[in-house]
């Protein structure tokens, strides 16, 4: 005799098709997109990067104080600024001026003496939030000015080549009167004093080319490697599904990859730009600051790819997904009020929590709700598609009837004797009985597990196994 089996419910889809369904050239033309489009999402990501640190005037003031915040960069700035008054300032000679004759020859060793004092005076002064105001006031002007030159309005610049400089020489004019050098000092400071090139007037057209090139391609890129991945889907009549997971998988993997070129980039650059190794503690720092809006951007593309990745298991055909899909379709079906309250509910605690910055953008957040909703909505149709008749008494019957039969199942496998010493059967045989089984399968029908056309199958397969 044959065993019960459990039908599929009815518009269930039957399993993915396997890969050989799709044909050769389809089948590449698949992987070439995952490929193509993991590759510029990863680009994408620096793209983005670019043009909102280089080409966002707010965040290079912002990304400058927190620079000049750091531990080490206030050690090397604070050196700079106090070499700057002694390059351009004979600070010997202005003490002598002002020392008694008999103490003139003191000027020397005492202005060599205060450079230490002035180092530890100028690293205090650089955690001070009026030279700070200041550090950033200059930065933002710089970045305004290289933002100038790349959008072609800087005629300044342009018809007389010179370069962008970042001018600290307010914040030197600051350490003079901080340090109580004499007054005199302030007027002879030079006005190219704690100017710091940033770009060359040789590198201008360069640079307002490239630039030109990231604004077009932070947009472009992203949108063109979600396209790829659309499309990897698209091609894959059969097993969308699955090459769903893929495209989640791929989202992390760019994330994660960039993460890693991030911190092999930081190593390189800094051990070509800097040979001194006092210094490259700063230029570690500033490095690890100057990235963090790509870290951002890396994070969001993985955070991306999790929920992209959780609605491919949960919409799939495997048994774990299609049990999920049953249990809730009489939710999805008969409360659907409260299940997009719920939904709203964790939407909104993922705003509060903001995991990635784009949920403190508004338009973003809107973005990602929609998204939300229309997500829960397919997966309402697909439910209501494959379990059209399904209730809640009918899957927690369901539920207790699997337990039942897997505890008389498990219960089965040992073997009892019988009182005269005969080996016995097992525990389960009585449920080989076929009017046992006919009666289960007349109570699953009842209850609404079974609908008529999987009654009359497994009525018509008892019958026939006991001919």
């Amino acid at each position: 005799m044959t065993e019960l089996v459990d039908s599929p419910p009815t518009g269930q889809p039957p399993a993915a098709a396997p890969a050989s369904s799709l044909s050769p050239a389809r089948r590449w033309t698949v992987r070439l997109f995952l490929v193509l489009g993991t590759i510029l999402a990863v680009v994408a990501i620096f793209a983005v990067w670019v043009n909102r640190q280089v080409l966002n005037a707010d965040n290079w003031a912002n990304t400058s104080s927190q620079v000049l915040a750091n531990d080490a960069v206030q050690t090397q700035l604070s050196t700079y600024l106090v070499d700057q008054v002694y390059d351009n300032v004979n600070v010997a000679a202005e003490l002598a001026a002002v020392l008694p004759p008999r103490f003139k020859p003191l000027a020397g060793p005492a202005a060599n003496s205060l450079r230490s004092p002035a180092e530890s005076a100028t690293k205090k002064l650089l955690g001070r939030p009026r030279v700070q105001d200041a550090w950033q006031v200059a930065n933002r002007l710089t970045a305004q000015q290289l933002i100038a030159i790349v959008n072609d309005q800087s005629r300044f610049v342009s018809t007389n080549g010179n370069a962008v400089i970042l001018n600290l020489r307010a914040v030197v004019l600051d350490l003079v009167q901080r340090l109580g050098l004499p007054g005199v000092l302030i007027g002879k400071v030079p006005a190219s004093a704690g100017k710091i090139k940033v770009l060359d007037a040789s590198e201008v057209s360069t640079i307002r080319s490239g630039a030109s090139a990231i604004k077009g391609l932070s947009i472009l890129l992203p949108a063109l490697a979600l396209s790829l991945l659309a499309g990897a889907v698209a091609l894959s009549r059969g097993r969308r599904r699955g090459l769903l997971l893929w495209v989640g998988i791929d989202l992390i993997f760019a994330g994660i990859a960039v993460l890693v070129a991030r911190n092999l980039l930081g190593t390189n650059i800094v051990g070509s730009l800097v040979s001194t190794e006092s210094v490259k503690p700063a230029a570690s720092a500033v490095w690890t600051i100057a990235t963090g809006i790509l870290v951002d951007v890396a994070q969001a593309c993985i955070v991306l790819g999790i929920p992209v990745i959780l609605a491919a298991l949960v919409a799939g055909p495997n048994t774990v997904a299609t049990a999920i899909r049953r249990t809730l379709a009489p939710a999805f079906r008969d409360h659907a009020g409260p299940v997009y309250g719920v939904a709203a509910v964790i939407s909104g605690l993922i705003v509060l929590w903001e995991p990635i910055p784009a949920t403190r953008k508004p338009v973003l957040v809107l973005l990602m709700l929609v998204l939300f909703v229309v997500g829960i909505e397919a997966l309402r149709r697909q439910t209501a598609r494959e379990f059209p008749a399904a209730s809640a008494a009918a899957q927690r019957a369901a539920l207790v009837e699997r337990a039942r039969r897997a505890g008389t199942s498990v219960a089965g496998r040992g073997r009892f004797t019988r009182r005269n010493g005969e080996p016995g059967t097992t525990a389960s045989a009585a449920t080989t009985d076929p009017l046992d089984r006919l009666d289960r399968i007349a109570s699953l029908h009842d209850r609404g597990v079974l609908d008529d056309a999987e009654y009359e199958a497994q009525k018509a397969a008892v019958l026939a196994s006991t001919r």
